[in-house]
């Protein structure tokens, strides 16, 4: 075998090493990507893929709101057969997160993403009034799928575990504690958060940027 057979053999195992490292690091990488918020329930644990890249302004006031202790103690104050229903301070739908920094309850725009579907159980958007803007604090799970929501309400994560925690649900079921078990931003990934036990008090999530203001919808 002459030099230029050898070299030309040794690029070719080089590649394949290459290939095999990137096909093998590549779904980590990409599986560590958003964070996990573990709601510890009533019914059980249920893990939460955020999704920080595709719906950030949504996922960063939801994630927030877990780092502040903010949803401890709530309750599912609605169980239908397509979702569940949580988040309010009040155990009723008429409940906003107030913002101690202001004194006025925080409201998010809508987003929509369009590669982001209601196509299947698990997925965890924000509730809301006929008021497009006028999401605060308040979720919903999807107990089936549900196209006909699709483009007026902000989906900004999945179930990735504990599906049957929210199909066992019932109306009075508790929220004990919301923590971020998972951040990887960049190459930096922090440690699990443990979150604060009183509702809407607490330092903000480093990233948070709060919204633009929107008129009071009577949420």
């Amino acid at each position: 075998m002459n030099s230029y057979s050898i070299k030309q053999h040794a690029l070719l195992v080089l590649n394949t090493l290459l290939v095999f490292l990137l096909l093998s690091v590549a779904p980590a990488c990409a599986q560590g990507a958003d964070p996990v918020v573990e709601l510890q329930t009533s019914k059980g644990n249920i893990y939460i893929r955020v999704f920080r890249g595709l719906a950030p302004r949504t996922s960063m006031n939801f994630l927030d709101l877990v780092s502040r202790g903010f949803y401890n103690g709530t309750y599912f104050h609605r169980v239908e057969t397509w979702c569940v229903q949580g988040g309010s301070p009040n155990g009723d739908p008429n409940g906003n997160f107030v913002d101690p920094a202001t004194g006025r309850p925080r409201f998010i725009p809508l987003e929509v993403n369009r590669n982001l579907a209601h196509s299947r159980a698990g997925v965890v958007a924000m509730a809301r009034t006929s008021n497009p803007n006028s999401a605060s604090c308040q979720f919903y799970i999807t107990k089936k799928p549900m196209r006909q929501l699709d483009g007026q309400y902000a989906i900004f994560g999945s179930v990735v575990q504990g599906l049957n925690a929210v199909q066992s649900m019932g109306r009075g079921d508790q929220i004990l504690s919301a923590k971020i078990i998972q951040i990887n931003s960049g190459n930096q990934t922090a440690r699990p958060q443990n979150a604060g036990t009183s509702r809407g008090r607490g330092r903000q999530s480093q990233n948070f940027e709060p919204p633009t203001d929107i008129p009071d919808s009577g949420f």
